[in-house]
């Protein structure tokens, strides 16, 4: 009897243990009920980490490239550009320039070391033995002598213009007219080049982003501009003398003209920039390279500078001067239309920025 209870009492304590219900394995139960949502969740945490790791790699390259332009202005604003203007220039040796160096009107001597470009319109370039120029030496109407022992890190440019020589009738008759016109078209153009190799210079960034510009969008809006700039102008001008506050902004015209006139000459610039790109095979930059517009300067008006020479020698009225004549004031007119607009559209937009590629 006490066997069969004792018997009956372990039956009952084993069958409680075997009754237990076996621990849940949390990893594989709970994986299993919340996988879903749960990878809904990480899926989100992942994309909104890669979106915000975006666009911190963007504000990261929008603040590198600022820093850049910063100390470009800060490079070009130290103590300004070297600028001689009708005089000549010369650097000693031992010295050194950090700014750009621009002559216009006169000769260059370069002894020492330029941490820039060295630009002389109008005159000769000469590097001494121990020249050191860290970016281009580039002359307009003039060529560059390296003495032995000068070194030029960058680009070497030489731009020449035909200056074929004639005589003044003193009768005023269209001698004296073709004569005066000729060397008129020299000067504009002249003065155009110098412009344009300085805004080159100062700013290249700016003159690449409008050499990017879509030239079909351009020349519509150039076409825009050009029309209503002279309205819009009389308009304001009207409106300032009529109001009392408005008289003493009339002062401020000629800088709005002086200011347009640049922007105008910057579009220019990105059209010839653009051409010597594309004859030279290289792909679009943000920075612009004062050899593609000089290629670029010089398809432009190769029509208009054989037109002028054909005039100089067969006279305005032939047959064969006005066509090419007015061709090249053609292609002229086209490119500056383009460059204004593009010039005008880059003021109102901001230049992509591509972020840098994740590393792997």
């Amino acid at each position: 009897m006490i066997r069969g209870i004792v018997a009956l009492l372990v039956l009952f304590a084993v069958s409680s243990v075997w009754a237990q219900a076996p621990t849940p394995n949390p990893g594989a139960t709970d994986d299993f009920r919340w996988d879903p949502a749960e990878a809904r969740q990480e899926r989100r945490e992942r994309i909104r980490e890669a979106r915000e790791e975006r666009r911190e790699r963007i504000r990261e390259a929008r603040e590198r490239r600022l820093e850049e332009r910063r100390e470009r202005w800060e490079r070009f604003r130290a103590d300004g550009i070297h600028l001689r203007i009708f005089r000549s220039y010369q650097l000693a040796e031992g010295e050194t320039a950090s700014e750009p160096v621009v002559v216009i009107g006169g000769s260059a001597r370069v002894d020492g070391r330029v941490e820039n470009d060295v630009l002389v319109v109008g005159g000769g370039l000469t590097l001494g033995p121990k020249a050191v120029i860290a970016g281009n030496a580039v002359s307009v109407l003039g060529k560059v002598t390296l003495e032995p022992g000068a070194s030029v890190q960058g680009s070497i440019d030489e731009a020449l213009l035909p200056w074929p020589g004639f005589s003044i009738d003193p009768d005023w008759g269209d001698a004296w007219w073709r004569g005066v016109a000729f060397w008129g078209s020299v000067l504009r153009l002249s003065l155009t080049m110098a412009i344009a190799m300085v805004l080159t210079l100062m700013a290249p960034g700016w003159i690449g982003t409008i050499s990017g510009r879509s030239a079909g969008a351009s020349i519509l809006t150039g076409l825009a501009v050009e029309v209503m700039f002279v309205p819009a102008l009389i308009i304001l001008v009207v409106a300032l003398t009529v109001s009392i506050i408005g008289i003493p902004f009339l002062a401020a015209i000629p800088f709005l003209l002086a200011a347009f006139g640049v922007l105008w000459i910057a579009g220019f610039t990105g059209v010839a920039v653009r051409i010597g790109r594309a004859l030279r095979g290289r792909s679009a930059g943000l920075d612009a390279s004062v050899g593609d517009f000089l290629i670029g300067f010089a398809i432009i008006i190769a029509i208009t500078v054989l037109g002028q020479l054909l005039a100089v020698g067969l006279g305005w009225l032939s047959p064969v001067t006005w066509p090419m004549r007015s061709a090249g004031l053609l292609v002229e007119y086209v490119a500056w239309t383009i460059g204004l607009g593009a010039a005008v559209t880059s003021l109102f937009t901001t230049p992509r920025i591509v972020p840098p590629p994740v590393p792997v």
